[in-house]
């Protein structure tokens, strides 16, 4: 891209450390081309979090967001003692179920070889796409599920 006078002004920078502020800056002006656009904007957090009933601290869980007809999992995790016998199951249950009560009819994620694909695909979900990612032999799987 050519630079220009029309830009002399500005300064374009990347940063590790993300300040709540700037972006909110980038969220507001999404969320209002969005509804310009679309005519709405229907964002909402979903989290489905497992609690140890002795402490009442969060032990794991799933965390994203719905829009616009789909739900998103952004973060899944579960302490590797309590994998495998049905919770990981239970907690996606239960946020496919939040995402058809919002009126959803997908749900997506990403998830690496190293993680749980097979999980993911016993519970239905099918790969839309792969990504080769590093070091070599780790893969990025994006998974779907129609709800």
């Amino acid at each position: 891209m050519a630079y220009d006078d029309a830009n002399a002004d500005l300064e374009i920078a990347a940063v590790d450390k993300l300040d709540p502020a700037d972006a909110a800056v980038i969220g507001d002006g999404l969320r209002a081309y969005y509804v310009d656009q679309a005519g709405f904007y229907d964002f909402r957090p979903l989290a489905v979090f497992v609690r140890d009933r002795q402490t009442g601290n969060i032990i794991g869980g799933l965390h994203g967001r719905s829009e616009f007809g789909l739900v998103y999992v952004a973060w899944f995790f579960l302490p590797e003692d309590r994998r495998r016998v049905g919770i990981g199951s239970r907690v996606l249950a239960m946020a496919e179920e939040e995402g058809r009560r919002r009126g959803c009819t997908r749900i997506a994620l990403t998830t690496l070889s190293i993680e749980a694909p097979g999980f993911y695909r016993k519970q239905g979900y099918e790969v839309e796409a792969t990504i080769d990612c590093e070091p070599p032999d780790l893969t990025r799987y994006y998974m779907m599920k129609k709800l």
